[in-house]
Order: structure tokens, then sequence, then C-alpha cells
């Protein structure tokens, strides 16, 4: 009789899969409280990676690819990553109505923030909302919420989002 045994290799892979659901089931946890906080999602009704409908952690981290380089830390990541998600939902923004929600945006933001700061702000955020206009603008979807964490040789994005309307 022949047993067939598992390489070391075939292990370290399992080990790594379960590291990778382990981290993804507390991000969705971590979501569904998030959620719950802001009071955008009902946190039961929430669905992990529903079938049929892409991640939108997949499809942000492909918005944000031409920016990645500009990060040099975890805090610039996630600094990215909130401005990326505010251009998002703007662009979901019948055109005509989004410089009045910019312009409620920056009336709530931090009135100390000088000039220069929010002008290189309102660029970024501009040049995104082109962006998502010019290669994203058939997905539809509003995002709610993200997680992000640090895994020690990467990060793990989770996103909370509508479902295509």
């Amino acid at each position: 009789m022949i047993v067939a045994r598992k390489s070391k290799g075939f292990n370290e892979l399992l080990q790594q899969k379960q590291h990778e659901e382990k981290v993804a089931t507390q991000s969705f946890r971590r979501l569904q409280q998030k959620a719950k906080q802001v009071g955008r999602n009902d946190p039961q009704e929430m669905v992990m990676n529903p079938k049929g409908v892409a991640k939108m952690s997949e499809v942000l981290e492909k918005f944000i690819e031409p920016y990645k380089d500009t990060t040099q830390d975890f805090a610039d990541l996630e600094a990215l990553i909130e401005i990326a998600i505010l251009a998002w939902n703007i662009s979901l923004i019948p055109k005509e109505n989004r410089k009045d929600a910019m312009e409620s945006m920056l009336s709530e933001m931090n009135s100390g923030a000088n000039q220069p700061g929010q002008s290189e702000f309102l660029s970024m955020l501009n040049e995104l909302i082109n962006r998502k206009d010019r290669h994203f603008s058939k997905n539809q979807r509003f995002i709610t919420t993200f997680d992000l964490q640090d895994t020690g040789d990467g990060y793990h994005l989770s996103i909370a989002s509508t479902l295509q309307a």
C-alpha cells in the first residue's frame, strides 16, 4: 500500500490560505462593526463576497494602483484609500451636482486646514474622480466603509459597498 505524503510546500500553502481566510473573516467582522457605528448598513444584512459580484477591494486596488508608489507607509496608504473612496462616491453623483457635494464636504472638513493643502487635496480628488469616470464608469456601487489591516508582509483591504443598482 502506497501512502501519499503531503509536501512541505503544500502544508505551507494550506497554512497561508487558512491565515488569509482568518484575516478576511476578522476584517469582515470589523467592517460589520464600522457599518453599525456609522449607521450605513445593517451588519446582519452584510454579505461577504457575494457570488457573481466583483470584489470591491480588488476594484479599489486597481483604482488606486497608479498612486500607490506615492505612499511611504501604512498611514499614507490608508489616507490614499480614504481619498479614493471619497472620489469614487462623488463620481456616482450626477456631474451637475458634484461641485455642490464637494463644497459641502469641504465646509464640513477642518476649517483650520491651510489653503495650499486644500487645493492639493482638491486637485487629487478631481484627478481620482476623472479616473473613475474614464476607467470604472460601469461600476456604480457606493462604498460605505472599509477596513485596512497591516499583515506584516503587506496589507489586507476589505470594502463594504452596495450591490450594483
